[in-house]
């Protein structure tokens, strides 16, 4: 004689989770990359810590279509680029922030890796994605509660926009 299944209200709204039409889009991506190139790519130091100077920031021979057409020919479907890492090293101009490309060598000071990273994807056909590190060890208000946050989502606005 077979067993008496009861399910809880509870249980019976958990068997009615099914993921919504973005994440099946997002599952049906597959392959990603992630790119993380920032200050310590030229200190040879695994890990930044905020107090590297932008200058040593200084690609020689950076090309974002490079990396784009080598993403799609591996059959990746999108990138995710590390555009601020807990370094606090902003991988564009950004405003609130001098501890960026802006400051350095690259492009004479005009360069933005976050826009040649995603130009080079779209050409591509490749979805591009950012992460920004909540942690900044260079920023002074890190940690100061609405301060910070206002100026983290400051950061995230302009990479966004």
């Amino acid at each position: 004689m077979g067993t008496l299944l009861v399910i809880s209200e509870q249980e019976k709204k958990l068997v009615r989770v099914v993921p919504s039409e973005r994440q099946m889009r997002h599952q049906k991506l597959e392959f990603y990359g992630f790119l993380h190139f920032t200050v310590n790519t030229f200190t040879d130091r695994e890990w930044g810590d905020g107090t590297e100077s932008p200058s040593v920031f200084c690609p020689e021979h950076f090309d974002a279509e490079q990396w784009a057409e080598t993403l799609a020919a591996s059959g990746m479907r999108g990138a995710i680029l590390t555009c601020k890492h807990h370094d606090g090293f902003c991988l564009w101009p950004s405003r609130y922030t001098a501890h960026t490309v802006a400051a350095s060598p690259f492009r004479c000071g005009n360069g933005d890796v976050v826009r040649e990273v995603s130009e080079a994807l779209r050409k591509y056909n490749l979805k591009f994605g950012i992460y920004l590190s909540p942690w900044d060890r260079h920023e002074p208000c890190y940690g100061k509660g609405t301060q910070y946050d206002d100026f983290f989502v400051g950061q995230l606005t302009e990479l966004l926009t």
